[in-house]
C-alpha cells in the first residue's frame, strides 16, 4: 500500500498501488492456509469451478458465445469460486449438508448406489463451487480477523470456532 504524490498543475494527487494490494490480498488468501491443505483437493476445485462456469453459461446466455457479458460474468464468478474454494471446502466440512450426506442411507442395486453415490459427489463439488465467493470469503474474513490458519487433518473437520 505504497502511495505516492504526484503534483499536477498545482494539485497534490496521491496514487495507491492497487497492484500491490492484490498482491497483498491474495497473499493474504493463500497464507491462511495450511501448505499441505491448499495442495490437497486441486483437482476437485477446478473440476467443480469448471462445472460451476459452464451451468453459469448455460443458464444466462441463450447462445454459448464465449465473449459475451454472461459469459464474463460466469468467468469472473468462477474465477471468486477457484480463490475462495478451500475455505468453502474448510467450512463445509462438518455442516448441515455434509452431515447429511454422510448419513443417507441408500437402496438400490451396486450400479445404482453407485451411480447415486458419484452425483451425489458432484453435486457436492457444486454446491462447495457455487457457494464459495460468499462462504469462502467469511471464513477468509474470519481467519484473518482471529490470525488462524486453516487446516484439515486426516479428512475430519477440524474447527477453530
Amino acid at each position: 500500500m505504497e502511495k505516492e504524490k504526484e503534483v499536477v498543475e498545482g494539485i497534490e494527487k496521491e496514487q495507491v498501488d492497487y497492484l500491490g494490494k492484490a498482491k497483498g490480498i491474495y497473499g493474504s488468501i493463500k497464507e491462511h492456509l495450511q501448505p499441505d491443505f491448499r495442495k490437497q483437493y486441486n483437482v476437485r476445485r477446478f473440476l467443480s469451478c469448471l462445472l460451476l462456469y459452464i451451468i453459469l453459461l448455460g443458464i444466462f446466455s441463450n447462445e454459448m458465445a464465449i465473449l459475451s457479458i454472461a459469459s464474463l460474468g460466469a468467468f469472473l464468478y468462477a474465477v471468486l469460486a477457484f480463490i475462495f474454494w478451500h475455505y468453502s471446502f474448510w467450512s463445509y466440512q462438518g455442516g448441515i449438508i455434509d452431515t447429511f450426506s454422510r448419513n443417507l442411507i441408500q437402496f438400490g442395486s451396486i450400479w445404482g448406489l453407485v451411480w447415486k453415490a458419484v452425483v451425489q459427489n458432484i453435486l457436492i463439488l457444486f454446491w462447495i463451487a457455487f457457494i464459495a465467493p460468499f462462504s469462502g470469503i467469511k471464513t477468509w474474513l474470519k481467519a484473518s480477523k482471529n490470525n488462524k490458519v486453516l487446516m484439515i487433518e486426516n479428512d475430519r473437520n477440524d474447527r477453530w470456532a
